[in-house]
């Protein structure tokens, strides 16, 4: 009888919601056909990418630079990214504003409550449909965004450890929109005004998103790598974080990587190592899931907590 309860309280979400429902599924109809469009044209760009040569030779000529169809690639693809890794601020302010936050203003909830329908079970049945269509729609995104930037590697702008690019690329994404979804919640019932609600949810998310952005190189160790005599070079695949030179003294002086000449290296002047403190390629994964992992557990407390204010609300 419970299970037939929560059944029918998802489809009365789903006719309250639908239209928001739609619009985010029209939003992800749009950046799919956008990506798979992108997709389609990669090797296109990834050709133009590449080295030119004579005529004759079977490579571009050197002077066609064709800037249109390169840059068009680079920069949608980037946008993208950046569409897809700021969307949980939507669900954000339309969890708190519209979700949970509209309804106990209105006193559509406590009416449901009269009906035979505890809190828990509203609450539930509330979170269930969004939480189902974000992380389909989410985990979709991500998987044509990975798609569309595998057709043209020469060609890309950006690479995996920029801010967007890493939420947009991986789990953290959903766990962004799980967490957006749960903090939205929260600031419904705890504010029960539909725009300040959204507001503070909105204003958290962004907050863990910044927050995400700055403490993500700590949250794997790092490699840390010494060249002797030479300085080397670590490719744009790596995440940089410090680099410098290494005094004979054995200090690191990050001030003098790239010029022993200014006022207070003279130290460095007489070094013979250089070092850099990098993040590569392989840490990737590392750093995506302890991220997520890190999210998922703000979303589950976010959770609880909102449980425990609905109830004590309700006694």
């Amino acid at each position: 009888m419970s299970g037939r309860v929560l059944h029918g309280l998802t489809w009365s979400v789903y006719g309250l919601h639908r239209r928001a429902l739609l619009v985010f599924g029209g939003f992800l109809v749009a950046v799919g056909a956008a990506l798979i469009a992108l997709r389609v044209t990669g090797p296109e760009a990834g050709a133009l990418a590449g080295p030119c040569g004579s005529p004759g030779s079977g490579l571009r000529p050197c002077g066609d630079f064709a800037v249109t169809p390169l840059s068009d690639f680079a920069g949608n693809l980037s946008l993208a990214s950046t569409v897809i890794a700021w969307s949980p601020l939507v669900l954000a302010f339309w969890a708190g504003a519209v979700l949970t936050g509209a309804e106990l203003q209105r006193g559509t909830a406590g009416l449901a409550w009269t009906q035979g329908v505890t809190p828990a079970r509203w609450l539930l049945a509330k979170l269930s449909l969004p939480v189902l269509v974000t992380t389909s729609g989410l985990l979709a995104l991500c998987l044509l965004y990975r798609w569309a930037r595998g057709s043209a590697p020469r060609a890309l702008s950006d690479e995996w450890y920029y801010p967007d690019v890493f939420v947009a690329m991986g789990p953290v994404v959903l766990a962004y929109g799980l967490l957006a979804l749960a903090v939205g919640a929260l600031a419904g019932l705890l504010v029960r005004r539909a725009l300040p609600a959204g507001g503070i949810a909105l204003a958290l998310t962004g907050l863990a998103m910044v927050a995400g952005e700055r403490w993500r190189s700590t949250l794997w160790t790092p490699a840390d790598t010494v060249w002797k005599n030479s300085r080397g070079e670590l490719g744009n695949s790596a995440w940089q974080l410090e680099s410098g030179v290494i005094a004979p003294t054995g200090r690191r002086i990050q001030e003098c990587a790239h010029t022993v000449t200014l006022p207070g290296c003279r130290e460095a002047r007489s070094a013979k190592q250089w070092y850099a403190v990098h993040h590569p390629s392989d840490h990737f994964w590392p750093l995506q899931l302890v991220e997520t992992g890190i999210l998922l557990a703000l979303a589950a407390l976010a959770t609880v907590i909102a449980f425990r204010v609905l109830r004590r609300h309700h006694a």
